[in-house]
């Protein structure tokens, strides 16, 4: 029986979370270099963003613990040992995380691969004393195919003395160094890990001007320019954007409101002023200081809308009843209604699980040449996996995780299906394996 067409293969592994396809790396070598490549990385990943999949939400409590779940059923996910040590999470890119400390990383969890930072210093003028604040932020350039991490520097002279200038750099994975570009023309936001989020290949942040009077900006990581984005019409006394969050592919805009409650606001349409539409309003069920609301993620139904609420809780508000029920993790605080849990907090980011390399070009040439060199070495140690693994071995390994993997196959069309045992049997006979 002729073997499986190729494309068939590719199109069933792009549905696979990443932990299966790094196990199906072993299967086969023409697996390997097929999951390895960066025309199926990037399948992947717009399959995983094409069918709202993979999708994972990484906690981070006070003491910088970090811990993931899957999105959908809240399950733990291992993480092995992460990264992060000192390191605070920021924000997220096509499954990659950027942790910020003294050395900031990048991080992968789903490989469990991760890269620092080359450091770049700040020098500041003459022998002045200064106060620095430093906020970066994450996104992918899709012009140049490129990540890039921006920082931005305010100088001072002390913690409440004058601003002085400010510095902007940019890191580019592609040829792993800083560039410095034109200085951010605004203020820092204040309380924030980061001063913009991912969208579009620009960084978004609100500019506050003066009391009740702010901008959305947007930062293009291709020209290294800003430019200004509309606000959605307001009503009310006292009335502005707090701040902008991206949830679902779209721009989401926080909007305080009397007696402690919130408005979500969302871009239905990007760069469009009319687009602007109220999703939600939200209301803590005491009284209390405004704290802030972050929106993290849909529901695959799209019916609820997780949030964060001030690092205390994890509300998701039904859309359909308008309610509000408390998502239980394992290893959070208390409900926001326990004046117990005021001292603690966590930050949440949501993440698509991916097979995104940290390496850099002239790294894979690097690394090329080093694993040649590795294969030979690791002969002389030990057998190779592909060696160690009898073809019959291979053939049941395989069969047993496509049964598992692909008991619903998600067509062209959008629709599911069962698939039966005799068209698993028809995938296991017809797959090759070398």
């Amino acid at each position: 029986m002729p073997n499986l067409p190729p494309e068939i293969v590719t199109d069933i592994l792009s549905r696979l979370p990443v932990k299966a396809l790094r196990r199906f790396r072993c299967v086969s070598k023409p697996w390997r270099s097929l999951i390895d490549s960066k025309d199926f990385v990037k399948l992947h990943l717009h399959q995983s963003t094409k069918t709202n999949s993979n999708r994972c939400l990484l906690v981070e409590d006070t003491l910088l613990d970090a811990f993931a779940v899957d999105l959908d059923s809240f399950e733990r996910l291992d993480l092995g040992d992460p990264p992060l040590h000192d390191h605070g999470m920021a924000n997220s890119c096509n499954g990659l995380v950027l942790a910020v400390s003294d050395t900031p990383l990048l991080w992968n969890p789903s490989t469990r691969k991760f890269k620092e930072l080359p450091p770049t210093p700040l020098d500041p003028p003459g022998d002045v004393k200064v106060y620095v604040n430093e906020l970066y932020g994450f996104g992918y350039d899709s012009k140049s195919d490129d990540y890039k991490v921006v920082r931005v520097t305010e100088v001072g002279d002390g913690p409440d003395g004058e601003y002085l200038y400010s510095e902007t750099k940019i890191y580019s994975l592609k040829s792993n160094s800083w560039k410095r570009v034109s200085d951010y023309p605004h203020i820092l936001p204040s309380g924030k890990r980061v001063w913009g989020v991912y969208l579009n290949d620009a960084l978004h942040t609100v500019v506050k001007h003066c009391h009740h009077c702010e901008s959305i900006m947007a930062f293009d990581l291709g020209t290294a320019e800003h430019h200004e984005l509309p606000r959605p019409d307001l009503t009310g006394e006292n009335v502005g954007v707090a701040s902008v969050e991206v949830m679902g592919g779209y721009l989401t805009a926080l909007v305080p409101r009397n007696m402690n409650r919130s408005e979500i606001w969302v871009m239905k349409e990007y760069g469009v002023k009319e687009s602007w539409t109220k999703l939600l309003c939200f209301a803590p069920p005491m009284p209390e200081p405004y704290m802030n609301l972050t929106p993290l993620a849909y529901s695959n139904n799209g019916d609820e809308v997780l949030l964060n609420y001030d690092g205390r809780c994890l509300p998701a508000y039904s859309l359909r009843k308008q309610a509000v029920r408390i998502v239980d993790l394992p290893g959070l605080v208390p409900p926001f209604y326990n004046v117990a849990c005021f001292a603690t907090s966590f930050y949440a980011e949501v993440y698509v699980g991916s097979l995104v390399s940290l390496d850099s070009p002239s790294e894979d040439d690097g690394s090329e040449k080093q694993s040649v060199q590795g294969q030979v070495n690791a002969k002389k140690d030990k057998n190779n996996r592909d060696e160690f693994l009898s073809v019959g071995f291979k053939l049941v390994y395989l069969f047993m995780t496509l049964l598992s993997y692909s008991q619903v196959l998600v067509g062209a069309s959008g629709d599911e299906e069962e698939i039966s045992w005799n068209v698993s049997m028809e995938l296991f006979n017809r797959c090759g394996v070398e």
